[in-house]
C-alpha cells in the first residue's frame, strides 16, 4: 500500500508509462523524421537520473538500429567554448526539467552544427525543449518526490517506443502495450521481501550494484536511488567491469545488487553471482530468472517480459528497495538531504 508521496509515485507508474503509450502517434512522426535524416551516429545530452536512461537509450539504439551512440560531453560547449561538428548526427537532450542550462547550451550548439535534435523531457514549455527541432513529452506528470521515479521508467518508456517506430520493430511495440501488467507484477511483490533486501543492503557500511548490458543502467540507477534517499555509498558497475578490479572490494557480508533478465546476458550474471557468492558476498537479486533468485539471499522476482523492456520493470523493485532502506535509516525518503528537485549546471 502506497502512503508516502514517493511511495504513491513507485505505485503510479503502470499508469504513467500507459501515457506514454498514449503518444504513440507523435513519437512515431517525429521517427520518421529521424529517417529522413538518415543519421551516422547518436550522441547524447543527460545528467544524474537522465544519463542512466540515455545509458539505457545506447544499448536499444546499438542494439535495434546499429547506429554508434555516445554519451556527450556538455562541458565542451559551455566550458570550452567548443562547436563540435556534428554534421549528420542525432543529438538528444534528456531532462526530466528540461531547464539544466549545460544542457540546453549543448543541444542548441548541436542544432546549429546542422545535427537533428530532439528534447525528451517532461516540460513542453521548457527550455530544452524549445532548443531542440523536435520535443518527446514524457507525460509523467507532477513529480512531487524529490528522488526521479516514474520520470525515469517514462524517459525508458519514451526510448523504447521510439527505437520500436525507428526500426519498426511490432514484437517491441506489442511488449510495450504489455509492460503495465508486468509493472503491476513487480509492485505485487510482497512489502515483507522490499523490506528484507533493504535491511541486507543498509547491514553494510557500503554496497555494490551491478547489471550487464541494457541491465547495466539498471544498476547505475539502482545505486543512484540508494545513495540519494539513504546516503548509503553505493556504486554501480557493469558485471564485466567488475572483474577488472573492483571485485576484489568484495569481502565476507558485502551486500552486493544484482539485476538481471532472461535475456542474453543471463549466463554472465549467474556466473558473477557464483563468483561473489564465493567471497562470502550477501546478494540481493532483481530478475526475472528463477536459476538468478535461487542463488541469492534475498530475491525480487520479476515478471518475465521482452529483455528489452526488462530495465523498466527491474528499476521499480529498487526503487521500493531504496525507499525501505531509507526507511531503515531513519531518513525522510520525501525530502533527502543535500538534494534538490531541479539542479542546474553549467
Amino acid at each position: 500500500m502506497a502512503h508516502t508521496l514517493l511511495d504513491q509515485e513507485i505505485h503510479s507508474q503502470p499508469d504513467t508509462i500507459r501515457a506514454v503509450l498514449s503518444q504513440s502517434a507523435h513519437t512515431a512522426a517525429v521517427a520518421a523524421h529521424i529517417i529522413t535524416h538518415d543519421p551516422y551516429a547518436v550522441f547524447i545530452a543527460a545528467r544524474g537520473t537522465s544519463d542512466n536512461a540515455a545509458r539505457y537509450a545506447q544499448y536499444l539504439f546499438g542494439m535495434m538500429l546499429q547506429l554508434p551512440v555516445g554519451l556527450a560531453t556538455p562541458s565542451l560547449t559551455t566550458l570550452y567554448g567548443v562547436a563540435l561538428r556534428f554534421r549528420q548526427a542525432l543529438v538528444l537532450g534528456i531532462s526530466q526539467s528540461g531547464r539544466s542550462p549545460d544542457i540546453c547550451e549543448y543541444v542548441a550548439s548541436a542544432r546549429r552544427q546542422s545535427a537533428l535534435t530532439v528534447a525528451i523531457t517532461n516540460k513542453p514549455d521548457s527550455p530544452l525543449a524549445q532548443a531542440a527541432a523536435y520535443h518527446l513529452d514524457i507525460t509523467a506528470g507532477i513529480e512531487q518526490s524529490v528522488a526521479a521515479t516514474k520520470t525515469y521508467t517514462n524517459q525508458l518508456a519514451t526510448i523504447a517506443l521510439l527505437t520500436g517506430h525507428l526500426a519498426g520493430d511490432g514484437r517491441l511495440l506489442d511488449a510495450l502495450d504489455e509492460l503495465p501488467d508486468v509493472l503491476a507484477g513487480v509492485l505485487a511483490i510482497p512489502q515483507a521481501t522490499i523490506d528484507a533486501a533493504a535491511q541486507l543492503i543498509a547491514s553494510g557500511s557500503a554496497a555494490m550494484s551491478i547489471g550487464r548490458g541494457l541491465q547495466y543502467a539498471t544498476a547505475l540507477e539502482a545505486a543512484l536511488k540508494i545513495k540519494e534517499l539513504s546516503g548509503l555509498p553505493v556504486e554501480g558497475y557493469s558485471s564485466a567491469d567488475v572483474l577488472h578490479g573492483p571485485v576484489t572490494t568484495v569481502e565476507r557480508h558485502f551486500p552486493v545488487m544484482l539485476s538481471g533478465d532472461t535475456g542474453v546476458s543471463h549466463h554472465d550474471t549467474a556466473q558473477l553471482i557464483a563468483r561473489v557468492r564465493a567471497a562470502g558476498a550477501r546478494i540481493v537479486v532483481a530478475s526475472s530468472s528463477r536459476d538468478h533468485c535461487s542463488a541469492a539471499d534475498v530475491a525480487l522476482p520479476i515478471p518475465v517480459c521482452d529483455e528489452r523492456l526488462a530495465p523498466i520493470a527491474t528499476i521499480i523493485a529498487w526503487q521500493r528497495v531504496a525507499a525501505a532502506t531509507a526507511a531503515s535509516r531513519g531518513r525522510d525518503a520525501n525530502a533527502p538531504i543535500g538534494l534538490n528537485k531541479v539542479t542546474e549546471t553549467r
